[in-house]
């Protein structure tokens, strides 16, 4: 849930001379999710205004900007966004006046509904009347995503932090050979391992569930003996109405007595400053 968005309106400006400028797209930052959106149109109606409008070359700025937006690894790790996000979009989403589009000044406003996909849904039916949108890719925050968003907090600004952890570890226990992406050491051995619940379908969420909870049952023994914790972390599903199936999952595995950490996607960041923290306090 966001308070707050911040977004960019895409123009085309067909000719400087003429002074005339049409909406194409819209890219939308939710800063509490650190969530970025693009959402653009298909270019007929620039085709249908100004003839000789490079629809071939349009099309390669837009699969450019989606691609870069796609990249979110890139932008969860650069802070500074927050209080410039018209430097960080003519850095790395696209240089001023290419090719005759432009990204306007971003605007900042209260996001009352608190649903991000609503209000992507409303501004764009707003500021792109008439417009043939192009219904953006919805990206999985599925295992990969969390762990590449994880990683990107954790070695961010120090690489060389990557030699205190051991990646990919496996346990072995009665029932189960379980991986996890990785594992580090101080007072006890702590394995993380990322679980994915954003799912479009309340069976499958459950499943993954019922899967992680066995998991953490049959990883007590080896908790005892070894001295271990279990830090999960977890996606939640982008489909509101899944949120009651999602917040019952959580408590499901809370019941689990194994020594574990539920972390959820708002508390990726803060958890990998007290990882941080522990690895190199004395």
């Amino acid at each position: 849930m966001s308070s707050h968005l911040t977004y960019s309106v895409l123009q085309y400006k067909h000719s400087l001379v003429l002074g005339e400028s049409l909406n194409v797209g819209i890219l939308f930052y939710f800063p509490e999710e650190d969530f970025i959106e693009f959402v653009s149109g298909d270019g007929s109606r620039a085709k249908a205004i100004y003839p000789d409008f490079d629809h071939s070359l349009y099309n390669i700025y837009l699969k450019a900007i989606i691609a870069k937006v796609k990249n979110q690894v890139d932008f969860f790790n650069q802070r500074y966004i927050g209080s410039d996000f018209a430097k960080y979009i003519h850095n790395f989403i696209l240089p001023e006046d290419a090719a005759g589009l432009v990204f306007h000044e971003p605007v900042y406003v209260n996001n009352e509904s608190g649903d991000r996909r609503k209000v992507v849904d409303e501004y764009s039916k707003l500021l792109l009347p008439g417009i043939n949108i192009v219904k953006p890719n919805i990206i999985k925050h599925n295992e990969n995503f969390i762990i590449k968003k994880f990683n990107g907090y954790l070695f961010g600004k120090d690489k060389s932090l990557e030699s205190k952890f051991i990646k990919d570890e496996i346990i072995r226990t009665k029932n189960f050979k379980i991986k996890f992406d990785l594992t580090w050491q101080k007072d006890a051995r702590y394995f993380i391992k990322t679980i994915n619940f954003d799912f479009n379908d309340e069976s499958a969420l459950q499943n993954k569930a019922a899967i992680s909870y066995w998991h953490l049952i049959d990883l007590a023994d080896y908790a005892a003996a070894n001295k271990s914790r279990f830090d999960l972390l977890v996606s939640k599903p982008q489909d509101s109405n899944l949120y009651k199936t999602y917040e019952n999952a959580l408590d499901f595995l809370d019941s689990v007595n194994t020594p574990k950490k539920l972390i959820t996607e708002e508390q990726l960041q803060d958890y990998s400053l007290n990882v941080l923290d522990e690895l190199t306090s004395n």
